[in-house]
């Protein structure tokens, strides 16, 4: 296996990992924005709710209705909190799977950029080797048609 061709393979699995790293990101902006959804629909739930009970409660109400109100009150803003902290969990995990894309998507760059140069240092070569063989043919043909001119044969090395 040449030299370039394992640069291929790595290309090919770095822009595998690549793609792999922006799927993973896309699924954890979903989950994000889904667990932000949540967590505002839970939150708008509450001041609802609040306001409601608020009103119903300057009609009238008991003390069981208001420790009850309470109670719910207390269990709501618990699970809010606790939805918050999901939120902040789903929007840690998308910070992590953005800095993974960005460095899979540095090694694909840093292996593309390999190839590039490898490429253009082989063009390079075979472009002074295609030079030399052309100095090479234009010295010879300048030695034959000095030759020729002056009755040499340059073949032979003598005098015709």
């Amino acid at each position: 296996m040449s030299a370039n061709q394992a640069l291929l393979m790595v290309l090919e699995s770095a822009e595998k990992e690549r793609d792999e790293a922006m799927a993973q990101l896309e699924a954890r902006r979903k989950a994000c924005d889904a667990a932000r959804q949540q967590a505002q629909s839970l939150t708008d739930w509450r001041k609802e709710y609040q306001q409601r009970w608020q009103n119903q409660f300057r009609q009238s109400g008991g003390m069981e209705i208001v420790r009850c109100y309470n109670d719910f009150m207390q269990r709501l803003a618990d699970a809010v909190t606790e939805q918050d902290n999901r939120l902040a969990q789903a929007e840690q995990m998308l910070e992590r799977s953005r800095l993974e894309l960005i460095e899979r998507e540095r090694k694909v760059a840093a292996v593309s950029k390999l190839i590039d140069k490898r490429i253009l240092e082989a063009q390079a070569r075979m472009n002074r080797q295609d030079q030399k063989a052309m100095d090479e043919m234009a010295s010879r043909a300048a030695r034959v048609s000095t030759a020729l001119s002056g009755g040499v044969n340059p073949l032979a090395g003598s005098v015709i």
